[in-house]
């Protein structure tokens, strides 16, 4: 008599819908806290490059915009996180996890786009230190546009 292992099921498993809201979460979370660290970095190179230069304000304050916007955007992503953790249905905490991250991003890039036109008009000799610190913030736009989807 020969034995024949069980039929697999082909059915995905039923906390399937909770692994993926974890794992992007997850993924979420650690790129936007990975973005404040790297946009700290970028400051703290600033200072250390323009200390008595006139665009040393002007950057930090750029930069300290995307700083705050990747610390929302990784709160968001860990309330979430421990939300479904906890058992909470995942579909609408994710749906309202994106939608934090797309107002984060419009949010920051009105305020990059303000903030460099204002730092423009207070110190107009040092209108490229500006735009490259508005610039470097406003990847994180981009970022909290793909970590969305």
């Amino acid at each position: 008599m020969t034995h024949y292992p069980a039929p697999v099921s082909t059915a995905p498993p039923e906390d399937a819908a909770v692994a993926r809201a974890v794992r992007a979460l997850r993924i979420t979370l650690l790129v936007c806290a990975g973005a404040c660290v790297a946009l700290g970095l970028m400051g703290a190179a600033l200072v250390l490059l323009t200390a008595d230069s006139g665009a040393l304000w002007p950057g930090l304050t750029l930069l300290a915009a995307g700083q705050v916007a990747g610390l929302l955007g990784a709160a968001a992503a860990g309330l979430g996180l421990r939300r479904v953790l906890t058992g909470t249905e995942p579909q609408p905490v994710t749906r309202r996890v994106r939608a934090t991250l797309g107002r984060l991003g419009t949010a920051l890039a009105v305020a990059l786009a303000a903030g460099a036109a204002v730092w423009i008009v207070v110190r107009p000799t040092a209108w490229v230190a500006i735009l490259a610190c508005a610039l470097v913030s406003a990847q994180l736009v981009v970022v909290l546009r793909f970590l969305r989807r």
